[in-house]
């Protein structure tokens, strides 16, 4: 759990690693963080001038320091909190222009926002110890050190010494599929690597008057669906574009393609009809290319070369569902076009570290997490009969949780066809939810390796381990597991909480 410290005794010290093995002591952070030499310069001169203006040791507790929001990887130099008041200071060695400084702190606004207090939004230059406050009106507004330690007073003897529970991913996680009003609205911010990821492909799209194709690959959680409707939500400012989404459109999707002008989101069945003109876009993003049919796949490489096209697929090779996906390997057929540029997110922001720890486990029993885990938001519950199973859906229904059933066979009877869904696993592809609830039953079993396998589907060209990652990495924040009549599977599972 972190804790606030007390920044004037830190500032104090001037080497690299005993200043961060000293904070992460302090803070009781679970992970150190190499803290750089000028940014213990810039808290060292702050802590400096303060004290010159009158304030005493005791006046900097109570500030946690590098906070990061859990998940979302957003951090903070510096925040002080009461029951009413947030004040942040955001610390700069050197004077880096007051556009990214007013971007950073329109930034930390719509974070803290959500805590519902009131804010006082601050940026320092150490160098100059030049000062800024970002106003009510959106502006950056210059204000004096002394202005910064009047709002300090205001929380200096009542701060907060908890701030953990304070964020909730699902507060800023924005899904083009599951809240397409807060992404049509712009109501949201990409991290660092996706920004980072954006910047470089526009800067090659700008150079790319012919055809060219990208890549853009990433395993679930790590925010590649807002990064590629985002991407397409700039480019269809420059010329018409479309989303080829390789699985069935959500509602999300509908309203985004309706509602943003010069930008189509259509499935890749589309493609399948000989009226249908890809040639009239002059952008084209596929996403989940890994799904897509090889005479959907050929038909948009065709017209990327006959039209001069510019495209962005988008994959994930570990997320397929079936074994005609892994025989097809579009994602093989990606890099033998060549792209000019493969991207690459590796950051998980969507899956919380637990879930995530815990999907793993469950993968395979002999991984061990390098970080104990207490899997709080992972319930695991036992039926012996269907009934039972239906029950306890109920139960978690009635508790906002969303039920993920499997794909069925269309031709043959799933074990798992007595249970009305939410959804399938085929129909959540690029959705995420808080809370998922799923089945498990004998249709899974463990190996002699450990390793979570699966029986034959109803439809042979399905694979049960897949459908269920697919379904267990939709979860931001909590996950129930019903296991149905498989007492030796449920207690291999119950060993990884244990």
């Amino acid at each position: 759990m972190t804790r606030p410290i007390n920044i004037y005794s830190i500032s104090r010290i001037h080497d690299e690693n005993v200043f961060s093995a000293v904070e992460k002591h302090h803070s009781q952070k679970g992970e150190e963080k190499r803290i750089q030499h000028h940014e213990i310069e810039s808290l060292r001169i702050l802590v400096d001038n303060m004290v010159r203006n009158g304030m005493e040791i005791k006046d900097f507790d109570g500030f946690f320091y590098g906070f990061c929001i859990p998940q979302i990887g957003k951090e903070f130099d510096l925040l002080k909190l009461s029951d009413k008041y947030i004040i942040n200071v955001e610390l700069k060695s050197t004077n880096v222009g007051k556009e990214q400084i007013l971007a950073q702190l329109l930034k930390n606004r719509y974070y803290l926002n959500h805590l519902g207090k009131r804010l006082a939004l601050y940026s320092i230059v150490t160098d100059e110890m030049q000062c800024y406050k970002l106003s009510l009106n959106n502006e950056l507004v210059e204000v004096s050190l002394d202005d910064v330690m009047v709002s300090l007073k205001t929380v200096e003897d009542e701060y907060l010494t908890k701030i953990d529970n304070l964020f909730k991913a699902s507060q800023y996680l924005v899904s083009p599929l599951n809240t397409p009003t807060k992404f049509i609205l712009g109501e949201y911010f990409l991290t660092q690597a996706q920004e980072h990821i954006k910047n470089e492909l526009l800067k090659h799209l700008d150079m790319a008057f012919s055809d060219a194709s990208f890549h853009l690959t990433g395993k679930p959680g790590t925010g590649k669906t807002l990064l590629l409707y985002d991407i397409a939500k700039t480019l269809s400012k420059n010329g018409s574009t479309v989303i080829i989404h390789c699985g069935e459109l959500a509602d999300g999707q509908r309203k985004i393609g309706e509602e943003i002008e010069n930008l189509d989101v259509i499935s890749a069945w589309r493609l399948k009809n000989d009226d249908f003109d890809l040639s009239k876009y002059r952008f084209v993003l596929v996403d989940e290319t890994h799904r897509i049919y090889e005479n959907q796949f050929d038909k948009i490489c065709v017209s990327l070369k006959e039209n001069a096209q510019i495209c962005v697929f988008s994959s994930d090779p570990e997320q397929v569902l079936s074994s005609a996906e892994k025989r097809r390997d579009i994602v093989g057929k990606i890099r033998n076009l060549n792209p000019q540029k493969e991207f690459v997110l590796s950051e998980r922001i969507r899956t919380n570290k637990e879930i995530s720890s815990f999907i793993l486990n469950m993968k395979n029993l002999r991984h061990k997490p390098k970080v104990p885990m207490n899997y709080f938001n992972v319930q695991l519950n036992y039926a012996n009969t269907t009934q039972e199973a239906q029950n306890i859906l109920e139960y978690y229904r009635k508790k906002g949780f969303v039920f993920i059933n499997y794909s069925k066979s269309n031709y043959e009877t799933s074990p798992y066809a007595e249970y009305n869904e939410d959804f399938d696993t085929h129909h959540v592809i690029g959705q995420e939810f808080d809370k998922v609830v799923m089945l498990m039953d004998n249709s899974f079993y463990y190996d002699e390796l450990g390793e979570l396998q699966g029986v034959p589907h109803p439809n042979p060209d399905y694979l049960y381990p897949n459908l269920f990652y697919q379904g267990v990495t939709r979860v931001r924040e909590e996950l129930a597991l019903i296991i149905v009549n498989a007492p030796e599977l449920f207690e291999k599972i119950t060993s990884i909480v244990k």
